[in-house]
This record gives C-alpha cells, sequence and structure tokens, in this order.
C-alpha cells in the first residue's frame, strides 16, 4: 500500500543516456535542476501518479550478492550522505548507458530524484526514484502577433506518460530494498532495465505467491485441464471459476483445503501438482503451501480468468456458477453441436 499524500520532492537531475550499441552520447548533469513550486507539483504527478496501483515489490539482487549491485550501491550511498546525490546519479546514468547494448533499444531523459515522506505499508520512508522518458510528442504552441495569432508545432514530453520508472524505498537495506517499477515497453525491454540495468527479482510475499497461484490454475486448465483429457468447456470455465472464487473469498492460502475445494477429485489433484512442480522448475517460480492471499493481486489475476463460453460468432455464454445444469449434445439430423442450460426463473 503506497501513499504519496504528505511527499517532498528533495531533488531532481537530469541526463540524457543515448544507445551505446549505436554509439549515442552520455550527457551528464553536474547540478540539480531548479525547480519553481509549479513544476515541481507538474513533475511530482509525472513521477508518482503511475504508481498509485502498484503492489508487486521487487528487490536488487546480483550474482555476487546485493553489494556486487552498482545500482544498489549507489542508492544506498545516497541515503547514508544525500550530499552524494549529484555524484552517484552519473554513476546510475552510466550503468544505464552501459547496459544499452542492444541497437533497439531507445535513447531518452533519464531523471534521478530523491524524495521525504512516502508511506509504504505503513511506513513513512524517503524513496529514490529513476524514470526514463524516451516516447516525444509533439504539441501547438499558439501566441500573439503583430497580425493575430501565430502557430507552431514544438515537442515534449506527455506528463501522463511514462516509459520506465522505479521507485526505491529506503526500507529493508539489507534484503535490497523495497522496490517498485513500472516498464511499458517490451520484453527485450524489460530485459534491460530490470535485468541488465537495475538488477532486480520480485519478492517473494503474499502478492507474489497469489499472482504465480492464479497463473498456474489458469495456465493448468489451459494446457491440462481440457479437450484433450475430456474436459469440456463448462467444465474448465467451472474449473477457473472456482480457483477465482477460492482467491476472492479467503484471507490465507493453504494448500491442503484449496485441493479439497476446488479440484475435489483424486485424478485431478494429482494431475495439478505434477503440472505444478513441472511449472515451477520451469519458470522458477517458489510456491509456498500457505500464504496470505493479496486481494490486490487477486483482482487483478481474477479479470484474466475468463469464464466465458463461446459459441462460433454467435452466442457468448457468461458461467458463473454450477456447471451441471449445463448439458451438451448433438442434434442428428444437422450434426450440430448445442448446449441446454436449466434455470429456475428468468431476472
Amino acid at each position: 500500500m503506497l501513499e504519496f499524500d504528505n511527499v517532498t520532492l528533495n531533488s531532481v537531475i537530469l541526463h540524457k543516456t543515448g544507445n551505446k550499441a549505436r554509439e549515442g552520447q552520455l550527457i551528464l548533469s553536474d547540478s540539480t535542476l531548479d525547480l519553481g513550486e509549479h513544476i515541481q507539483g507538474m513533475l511530482m504527478q509525472f513521477f508518482l501518479g503511475h504508481f498509485a496501483e502498484e503492489e508487486a515489490f521487487y528487490n536488487f539482487c546480483g550474482e555476487g550478492g546485493i553489494e556486487a549491485n552498482e545500482v544498489y550501491i549507489s542508492v544506498k550511498n545516497i541515503f547514508q550522505n544525500p550530499d552524494s546525490f549529484v555524484e552517484e546519479s552519473k554513476k546510475i546514468a552510466t550503468k544505464l548507458y552501459d547496459a544499452g547494448e542492444h541497437p533497439k533499444i531507445k535513447d531518452g531523459d533519464l531523471y534521478i530524484a530523491s524524495f521525504k515522506d512516502i508511506v509504504v505499508d505503513g511506513e513513512l520512508v524517503d524513496a529514490i526514484g529513476i524514470f526514463k522518458s524516451e516516447t516525444k510528442q509533439d504539441f501547438l504552441r499558439i501566441s500573439t502577433g503583430a497580425n493575430g495569432f501565430d502557430i507552431k508545432i514544438e515537442e515534449g514530453i506527455n506528463l501522463n506518460k511514462i516509459d520506465k520508472a522505479c521507485l526505491i524505498y529506503n526500507t529493508e537495506e539489507d534484503f535490497g530494498y523495497k522496490i517498485n517499477i513500472i516498464d511499458t515497453t517490451n520484453k527485450q525491454e524489460a530485459q534491460y532495465w530490470r535485468t541488465d540495468f537495475l538488477g532486480i527479482e520480485q519478492r517473494k510475499d503474499d502478492f507474489y505467491q497469489t499472482q504465480k497461484y492464479m497463473e498456474l490454475c489458469k495456465d493448468f486448465v489451459k494446457e491440462v485441464y481440457n479437450e484433450d483429457h475430456e474436459v469440456d468447456k463448462p467444465q474448465q470455465i467451472a474449473m477457473l471459476n472456482k480457483s477465482a472464487n477460492y482467491f476472492k473469498e479467503n484471507e490465507t492460502f493453504n494448500k491442503q483445503e484449496f485441493e479439497e475445494e476446488v479440484l475435489s477429485q483424486p485424478e485431478v489433484i494429482e494431475a495439478f501438482n505434477d503440472y505444478k512442480q513441472q511449472y515451477a522448475e520451469e519458470k522458477q517460480v517458489e510456491f509456498r503451501e500457505d500464504f496470505g492471499v493479496s486481494e490486490t493481486a487477486a483482482k487483478k489475476q481474477q479479470s484474466k480468468m475468463k469464464s466465458v463460453l463461446k459459441l462460433d460468432k454467435n452466442f457468448h455464454v457468461y458461467i458463473h456458477g454450477d456447471e451441471s445444469r449445463i448439458v451438451k449434445g448433438v442434434d442428428p439430423e444437422t450434426g450440430m453441436k448445442f448446449y441446454q442450460l436449466y434455470y429456475e426463473k428468468e431476472e
């Protein structure tokens, strides 16, 4: 849970990072930006407005431990000695430039900012933000001229859109800090931003467990609990509904309870656990048998677990419960398939 009600923007510095693979330039500033109150307010919205719904936390990592992570070291130095902000920001910008080895990595403006008094899960902390703006937009500038109005096109940044961003909160330093990220670009660039530059991994907290377990349930239905194993569409949708409802209705997850309430049948439980083991190995996911359900993660994943039965392009049937009231058949005269829906009353 994030709260930005009383946050203060302390310092902002701007660097330019080109594409190293295309011999683009790295232009480093020697001083922070001198900002008026109005511009500070606009930048605060630009920097923080995109994080309001972010609940997935990350932390710094590295093959040689977090002390070998260059961005972690620079951020740690800033938290411990705010006077090092300018010099450490240059190191961060240089690290980003060096990470941009792929020719498709875009040039951009790199803002590094320090904040005071952000509330993270009830804790009041300072934060360092790293923001990369790559997309410029045209806008019209209208001015008064001698004979009326003059109009010309200028290029600028859309304050409602940011390409890449992260907020590093000054808490849990020994575990690589708590971090939120935003990356609106493709998987290749996500690798560049998250792994090559920041060196972060998602925290194995309740949000992570809820998110990954619901993704597992969805993929199990798609890959195993399907027509190839004589499971028709209404049964598949019912399984997705049961899975989603379990996470919606329970504050904690328990493996045995989940198996009894959702999977029910011994052969389905066995197939699910076999698939989970394979899934965990292939995707490098760590599943726990008990955890607190994240309401935010459950809501996000529930929207991806579709409960719609699509019949050609003519009908969409939304199934919310008892699949036993749906009977599938084939018309002997036409050979066309049909479903019978049994109900007690219309509403």
